[in-house]
Order: C-alpha cells, then sequence, then structure tokens
C-alpha cells in the first residue's frame, strides 16, 4: 500500500473518530428546561445553584394568570418541560390530557409533603402534580390613606370602594367573579349560569370605577397609586415588608386558597430532567429558600419544620384556624367555563 494511501486513510479515520467524538459529546450536553412561571418566584441563586449541580441550563418564562398558561399550551405551544398551573387548572388539564403522569420513583423527596397536599381531590395521589406553594387572596389595604375597622373587613371594602381611582382588581377572571360571588352569599364555585350573569353584570360596573385589572399591583401601592388592592397573599406580604401601613385581609365573607403546583406537559422533551428539577425543589433547603423569598406557606413538613417561629405564626401566610374554614379551592367549572370565558371577554373588551 502506497504511503500516500496510508496517510489518506489516517487522515479520514482520525476525521471519522473526531466526529463521533463530537457527536458522542453533543449528544451528553444536558438539554435547557424550559420553565413557565410565576414572577419573583424562584431565586436566581438557587436556579444558578440547580445548574451547577446537574450542569442542567433553565430558562424561565411569566404567566399572570392560569388562564394564560392554558390558552398557550391549548394553542400547541410545545417548547414548555415545566409549568406550575395553580390547583383547579391541573383539574382541567389532567382532563383534557394536557399531562404527563408523573414517575413517583425519580421524586424521593416527596416524602416531605405533609400528608393533606397528598390526598388534594384535584389530584390525590400527587398522580399528576406536585404542590409546590401555597396561599390565599383576599384584599391589601394602605391603612395610612384608607382609615377602616379592621375586625369587619368585607369583599364590599374592593368591589364598592371609597377610594375607587386609587383600587385595582386582579387581571385574573376566577378570582374576580370569585369576589362578587363571595360578596353576594355565592360559592365561587357556582355553575348557576343567571347568578354568574348577574355578577358579570356588576362587574361592568366596577369596571367603570377602579383604577385597573392587574395581576402585579405590588409596586402600585408601593408608589401609592393604589390604596386598596386585590392581591395574592404572597405580593401582599412583600409589599408589607417594605411598607408597614400595608396590611393584608381575608374578607369575612371568605377568600380562595390555592397551591402553585408542579406539572409536566405532554408535550416536553425532557421528562427526565423535569423530573429532577422537581425533586430538587422537594428538597427542604433548596424549598425553604424559594419559600422566604416569595412570602410563600409551604406544604413541605420538612421546610416548614425550618421556619423561625415568627415566620410560622405569621397569619398572613399561615390562616388561624378558624379563617382557615372560610377558606375555598376553586373547581373545575366544566362546560360552565366556556361561559365564564366569553362573559370576561366581553367585560375586558
Amino acid at each position: 500500500m502506497g504511503l500516500k494511501r496510508i496517510v489518506g486513510l489516517l487522515i479520514l479515520l482520525g476525521l471519522a473518530t473526531a466526529s463521533l467524538i463530537y457527536l458522542r459529546s453533543k449528544n451528553t450536553i444536558p438539554p435547557k428546561l424550559r420553565v413557565s412561571t410565576w414572577s419573583n418566584y424562584f431565586p436566581d441563586s438557587i436556579i444558578q445553584k440547580f445548574t451547577e449541580q446537574t450542569g442542567i441550563k433553565v430558562e424561565l418564562s411569566y404567566i399572570s394568570s392560569n388562564e394564560e398558561l392554558f390558552a398557550k399550551l391549548k394553542a400547541g405551544a410545545t417548547g414548555f418541560d415545566i409549568v406550575q398551573p395553580s390547583d383547579y387548572m391541573v383539574r382541567q388539564m389532567k382532563s383534557l390530557s394536557m399531562l404527563s403522569k408523573l414517575d413517583t420513583t425519580l421524586l424521593p423527596n416527596l416524602n416531605h409533603l405533609e400528608d393533606y397536599y397528598r390526598k388534594l381531590p384535584y389530584d390525590p395521589g400527587n398522580e399528576y402534580s406536585v404542590p409546590f406553594t401555597w396561599g390565599t387572596t383576599g384584599i391589601a389595604v394602605n391603612t395610612s390613606k384608607v382609615p377602616l375597622n379592621e375586625s369587619e373587613i368585607s369583599w364590599n371594602l374592593l368591589l364598592n370602594s371609597p377610594k375607587p381611582r386609587h383600587t385595582s382588581l386582579l387581571d385574573d377572571m376566577r378570582e374576580v367573579f370569585s369576589g362578587v360571588l363571595f360578596l353576594n352569599g355565592f360559592s365561587p364555585n357556582t355553575q348557576e349560569v343567571k347568578t354568574l350573569a348577574d355578577t358579570k353584570h356588576q362587574i361592568a360596573q366596577i369596571k367603570n370605577r377602579v383604577l385597573m385589572f392587574s395581576s402585579e399591583p405590588k409596586p402600585l401601592l408601593l408608589r401609592e397609586e393604589i390604596y386598596i388592592a386585590h392581591i395574592f397573599s404572597s405580593d401582599a406580604v412583600q409589599a408589607q415588608a417594605e411598607n408597614p401601613a400595608i396590611k393584608y385581609f381575608i374578607p369575612k365573607e371568605g377568600g380562595i386558597i390555592w397551591t402553585d403546583n408542579f406539572a409536566i406537559p405532554t408535550s416536553s422533551q425532557h421528562k427526565l430532567q423535569a423530573h429532577a428539577f422537581i425533586n430538587y425543589f422537594l428538597n427542604p433547603e433548596n424549598a425553604l429558600a424559594t419559600v422566604r423569598q416569595s412570602h410563600l406557606a409551604t406544604p413541605n413538613r420538612s421546610v416548614k419544620a425550618l421556619l423561625s417561629a415568627e415566620e410560622k405564626s405569621d397569619p398572613n401566610i399561615y390562616p388561624d384556624k378558624e379563617t382557615f374554614k372560610k377558606l375555598f379551592f376553586l373547581e373545575d367549572m366544566g362546560d360552565t367555563l366556556q361561559i365564564m370565558n366569553r362573559m370576561w371577554t366581553e367585560l375586558k373588551s
């Protein structure tokens, strides 16, 4: 065999070997996980720590409501590996086969969850979702601007505000309907169409009085553009930490309790890594940092054991037993949801 031919074969062999090494290295690079979550949720340091320990990069995108998340997935958005639907939306997505069944053998840290949160009615046994945090929905008031009797806070304060041009409602269909339904003595889960139509009419009147609908009222409260806000407990507690005059109330008629859950869309291409992400944030140390930053309640008993006595006794985060009895989960509305969606679209147009 001639020298030139031998050299040529060696070059070809070298190129083939280099290509194989390159392809193998490409195939072992961990994928980037795309996580659809709520704003101000995960501390950057904890996401960075996850990447350092696993090599898996994370790209966060944000939603302002469950309906926005649902619309994205329903429209065919296939890039998400982790989503964070709230309780009633888990039920709806599950019924439409939008969520993958979880492999609990890949989630050993599930054993940190309190038993109550392993048996929730929207997903008993955590087949499709894992509760990560929970909270409530109520009213935040800048008490330096609005004098009030704190023992008699009603949804009427929000819906018939004494300061309407400094009042905001959540840009969230189910929450806004619930506030009016509570005020009128109805369940937030009523499917009676006439009741919902009456509620829509009342919201239309409120819409013309209040300043705005916003799912991000915290900065507006802190700038004192808003004095009275329909708000999630976590945002209210964060605002109060910066301005003690801002106080959070669950109205006397009752309020909404919600869980934010980890779930994996059926369209995810990285389910193994998605399980690793969920399990990582069920670890008490990692969950603790997130809970503390966001001022959310935890369903993780091991995390709660790490909290200070002051943190565990904060009624804005962990309501007392009497208040807890007046809290309701939002439930799946079935076909009535389409009617409510149409009403909401008409209200917002």
